[in-house]
């Protein structure tokens, strides 16, 4: 079984959870994870009715425990592929057939309809995650449907998004919503999450303005503090993302949400799970895959342009669930464009609406 998060596959199906941030809220944690079901037996699973024919009951879990309990990858790496085995046991004395599974966002085939745990016994399933770019808790909870019970055994899998390098706090106040006054200057903390030393090299493509610190005479720190000014910018040319290079091998190229209602607010009129990606540190003429989910298509994703005309985009697959559809969009970049930060806007199209999509990167 293959389950991704973020985008999601499980059992070679593509999954995608809803992680975007329309509104330019803060991230939240989904929630508490679900705890295993009680141990019941099939006998107590099932009713008689008048007729004396057995039905199962929607208030009973099937006996099945789930070990790990939640499957916790801790905190890794955003767009990292993470592995691990869960462990289905039968507690009762009768096999138990699996139906269905599936995760809470969605999916399309999986592998363990049909599978039997045999009484008493245990299935291993190999599990593999692959969080998308944003920074955060995530979770999804895989239902698993078995014979003769009303309700799903669960897998619970998490894991906290975060780059080596975070900001604190994770985003720009500039005006979080309509009723608080601006706050277009200030600071924020660049720490690295191993606290091990880095160096800043640069944000939106120019010198960062430390506070306290001089990157000609003081060596490299694991924390620092960099401050910010966007009075002089006007709405139209608020960027929504403050992006930052550094050397810290796990973040080379990330981004902070700079959070002004309304002039960085996100509104899609196609939705899907990232308004931005990061292609890193690119190499001229290579192609670079940018990956997207869009959710709950009306139409197919017929059209892709880029606005930077030195950077070129065309649509390379299309992998529908019945439900969502992961996009790759392959792009590359002209050979006489400048060293340092490039940034272009994907317009993706179905023939009616259009929605725009942040890519940046960098060239050496």
């Amino acid at each position: 079984m293959l389950v991704v998060l973020g985008s999601l596959l499980f059992g070679g199906a593509l999954v995608s959870c809803n992680e975007g941030d329309p509104a330019g809220g803060a991230e939240r944690p989904a929630g508490t994870t679900t705890q295993a079901p009680k141990t019941r037996t099939p006998a107590q699973s099932a009713t008689t009715g008048s007729t004396g024919t057995q039905t199962a009951s929607t208030a009973v879990a099937p006996p099945i425990i789930v070990m790990p309990e939640p499957v916790n990858f801790g905190v890794v790496q955003p767009g990292s592929t993470l592995e691990s085995e869960v462990t289905l046991t039968n507690t009762s004395e009768r096999p138990l057939t699996i139906v269905s599974a599936k995760p809470s966002c969605t999916c399309t085939t999986v592998d363990l309809a049909g599978k039997v745990i045999p009484p008493l016994g245990s299935i291993t399933v190999p599990v593999s995650m692959k969080t998308n770019r944003s920074i955060g808790i995530r979770q999804a909870i895989v239902q698993m449907q078995v014979a003769g019970y009303g309700r799903f055994a669960k897998i619970n899998l998490v894991a906290e998004n975060s780059w080596g390098v975070r900001s604190i706090p994770s985003y720009l106040p500039l005006k979080e919503n309509r009723q608080k006054p601006e706050q277009l200057t200030g600071s924020v903390i660049l720490e690295s999450v191993d606290k091990r030393p880095f160096s800043v090299l640069s944000i939106m493509g120019e010198q960062p303005r430390f506070v306290g610190f001089d990157p000609d005479k003081d060596p490299p720190r694991n924390q620092y503090r960099v401050s910010y000014d966007f009075s002089t910018v006007g709405c139209e040319n608020m960027p929504p993302f403050w992006i930052v290079r550094t050397d810290h091998p796990k973040a080379a190229l990330f981004d902070v949400r700079v959070r002004h209602d309304p002039c960085t607010k996100i509104q899609p009129r196609l939705p899907m799970s990232d308004f931005r990606s990061s292609a890193g540190v690119v190499v001229p003429g290579e192609m670079v895959p940018i990956e997207i989910v869009f959710k709950k298509l009306r139409r197919p994703i017929t059209t892709v342009t880029s606005s930077n005309p030195m950077v070129k985009a065309f649509l390379s697959d299309q992998k529908p669930d019945g439900r969502d559809v992961l996009i790759t969009t392959m792009i590359t970049v002209d050979s006489n464009m400048p060293k340092g930060l490039f940034m272009t806007t994907l317009t993706f199209g179905d023939g009616a609406l259009t929605a725009e999509h942040l890519c940046y990167g960098w060239i050496e």
